[in-house]
């Protein structure tokens, strides 16, 4: 590869850089095309975007921005998720594709290395645990039914006293007639 080459890839990957609001570094060893192409469909949609760089120029990249911690893991086969959409959304993804890559094959060796997100540097394990949380949606509904259940209680127990009132002069009627 020339220098200019190198330079042009630095430069892109350093755009992405900029765009980005978190950043995930896996280790693909022991996925085929298929799996990896996947892999990267299911990110895209996810408003995301998986690329494959060597690492000095990763690591060049990198240098002076956010995403400085994640140096020192790029080493191996490394593929880099840039998330510029909802960050969660991207670890879910990434998680199921795990899960279910290990199930296929128990001896694989893909796996999450670290992260960035909002210059915090992301473990492993705080990634999966970010991919194993509800989806925005879900935890908004989540948080407006919390809100409603008083107001729904205190509207039932209110509306509860006519029909009690109602009720009462149900049975004086009959007890009349």
């Amino acid at each position: 590869m020339s220098r200019k080459q190198r330079e042009g890839i630095v430069a892109s990957l350093t755009e992405r850089l900029h765009q980005a609001q978190a950043m995930y570094v896996m280790d693909y060893t022991g996925l085929n095309v298929d799996k990896i192409t996947g892999l990267r469909r299911e990110i895209r949609d996810a408003g995301s975007e998986v690329k494959v760089a060597k690492n000095t120029l990763l690591k060049i990249a990198v240098k002076d921005t956010a995403f400085e911690p994640l140096s020192e893991h790029f080493v191996g086969q490394t593929a880099v998720a840039f998330i510029e959409g909802d960050p969660a959304l991207a670890a879910k993804v990434i998680t199921k594709f795990y899960k279910d890559a290990k199930k296929e094959n128990p001896d694989l060796r893909f796996a999450i290395r670290a992260g960035v997100l909002e210059s915090a540097l992301l473990s492993p394990d705080q990634i999966n645990q970010l991919g194993d949380l509800p989806s925005k949606e879900v935890m908004l509904g989540q948080f407006v039914g919390m809100l409603a259940a008083p107001l729904t209680s205190f509207v039932t127990v209110l509306s509860d006293i006519p029909r009690k009132f109602l009720r009462v002069l149900t049975a004086v009627a009959e007890q009349k007639e």
